[in-house]
């Protein structure tokens, strides 16, 4: 099952996608006299979610068609939500990237930062390349959503805290980290580096996210790829990693590192793919 939000009739609109098309989560309220939260980031939470798949699970083939959609090519897709609590990423999580950075993992701990909302934007949207930096470049990843408070939790039990994951950009002052590695997190934060969506496929709690194909893609080339099963650390301890030092709170997104990346310059289309997800592109100016 997936979420997004598309711009309908000048405004922000959560969705369920079907094959085709979707279905406004306002009409979806309406049909079956439900109170499901009107933004995508109140939706992602769990219990917003189970309240989603119970009513979608009761449906008819004839409630299906009953219900009012919108077809594919009206589908104007933006940020699945603008406002979330934390957005954390993790660097040089696969080992051939760690490599390609001549860098030596710690062993126990991922190399973690954090992004703030200003640099938050969605599909379509406009990257731009900072005047205070020469080279920036560009990463695609799986981001985790979390759909559940949590802390201190296990990697047993961390996924049971996330609601779904998407497709994401990390972007890098590439020039300014390279002067000291303790320059990282700035590096990180100038505005349009980071972008997220546009679908957020929910977990059903049995899949595996190993075998999840994850690309870093360049203008319509991919520049990079991996599996989420060579990852050093899994989502899972990510998840529970970062939660021995915060409060997770649903909507939270956390980055899980990238196959690889690669340089951007004026025109180019930026674009992360992950099995079975809709591709996510933004073009720099």
């Amino acid at each position: 099952m997936k979420l997004a939000t598309i711009k309908y009739e000048n405004e922000e609109q959560p969705v369920l996608l079907l094959e085709g098309g979707a279905v406004l989560i306002k009409s979806l309220n309406d049909y079956a006299s439900i109170g499901l939260p009107l933004s995508l980031y109140e939706l992602v939470g769990l219990d917003a979610v189970s309240e989603l798949k119970r009513t979608v699970s009761k449906f008819s083939e004839s409630d299906w068609i009953a219900l009012p959609k919108v077809p594919s090519e009206e589908l104007d897709f933006v940020a699945p939500y603008r406002n979330p609590h934390y957005i954390f990423g993790v660097g040089m999580n696969y080992v051939e990237k760690a490599i390609d950075l001549q860098t030596k993992q710690i062993e126990d701990a991922p190399v973690c930062f954090m992004k703030p909302t200003s640099c938050l934007i969605g599909m379509n949207e406009m990257i731009e390349l900072p005047n205070f930096s020469k080279v920036v470049t560009a990463e695609g990843e799986l981001c985790l959503v979390i759909g559940k408070s949590c802390h201190e939790v296990s990697p047993e039990e961390a996924l049971s805290y996330v609601s779904g994951y998407t497709t994401s950009l990390d972007l890098t002052a590439k020039d300014i980290h390279a002067q000291n590695p303790r320059f990282v997190q700035m590096s990180k934060v100038f505005k349009t580096f980071f972008s997220f969506g546009p679908q957020i496929q929910l977990l059903e709690g049995t899949e595996s996210l190993s075998e999840l194909v994850v690309q870093s893609v360049q203008n319509g080339e991919v520049r990079a790829a991996n599996i989420v099963g060579n990852m050093m650390y899994t989502p899972a301890f990510i998840v529970s990693y970062i939660s021995q030092f915060v409060t997770l709170q649903p909507g939270d997104l956390i980055m899980t590192g990238t196959p690889g990346s690669f340089e951007l310059s004026h025109g180019d289309i930026a674009g992360c793919q992950i099995t079975g997800l809709l591709s996510l592109e933004n073009r720099v100016i």
